[in-house]
């Protein structure tokens, strides 16, 4: 299975993560190496629009909020210092779904702060069209809530968890590592032309989709270094 990192190789926070993830895979000796994706900036946010024509960000931020009317969804702000930043981070992941379609084969995605926490082979069956690979703890709200419950289920893989009211998009424990199946790219894309720009990680959310998975034991957590694109 390919796989792709999001990172930034003009930034050495952001390399040095990568390295730190590609080291993980070498001590796991898992069976795939990762490619580099140069990430969405706000500087080359305008260019990267090209595929995805008049999309516009669409998602409260801050302080702000507002009931998403189609699902019912109370949006609260996106804490974010910078909104191209966030909308660049959305543009990183889409251009990898265009991927996904293109070659027409699952694929995994990893943010540069993921790291591979045991061995694992991404080549085998399972149901539903995301499959979030990531320790949830320390990396989403909730997530001693969402662990337990997800430990609770045992080995396997397993419907992602609601672990607040249902109001709040809620899906994977962050999108730092996932794997995509060509059919779930093209519903996300779908779902982005109705939506307009939304953070990954809330539009890509058990509201929006019934296929939305993680799998336990995780096989990835995250490493200790700042966000270069929500910051």
């Amino acid at each position: 299975m390919k796989s792709f990192v999001i990172g930034d190789k003009n930034n050495q926070t952001s390399v040095k993560a990568i390295n730190g993830l590609v080291s993980s895979m070498s001590f796991y000796k898992v069976p795939f190496t990762t490619e580099l994706i140069q990430q969405t900036s706000p500087a080359t946010l305008e260019k990267d629009l090209h595929p995805f024509p008049g999309l516009k960000w669409n998602y409260p931020l801050n302080d702000a909020s507002r009931v998403d009317e189609d699902s019912g969804m109370i949006l609260q702000g996106y804490r974010t210092n910078n909104m191209a930043k966030v909308f660049a981070c959305l543009i990183s992941h889409a251009r990898l779904w265009l991927r996904c379609i293109k070659l027409n084969e699952p694929i995994m995605i990893f943010e540069h702060d993921a790291r591979m926490i045991r061995e694992f082979n991404p080549d085998f069956e399972w149901e539903g069209g995301v499959l979030g690979l990531n320790d949830p703890r320390g990396a989403t709200f909730n997530s001693p809530q969402y662990h337990v419950h997800v430990a609770s289920k045992g080995h396997g893989v397993h419907k992602a968890p609601y672990v607040a009211d249902i109001s709040r998009p809620q899906g994977l424990p962050g999108n730092s590592a996932y794997i995509i199946k060509p059919f779930a790219a093209k519903q996300l894309l779908e779902k982005l032309k109705e939506t307009g720009g939304w953070p990954n990680d809330a539009l890509m959310c058990n509201q929006h989709f019934d296929w939305i998975k993680v799998l336990y034991p995780y096989a990835t957590g995250l490493q200790n270094v700042r966000s270069t694109t929500t910051l």
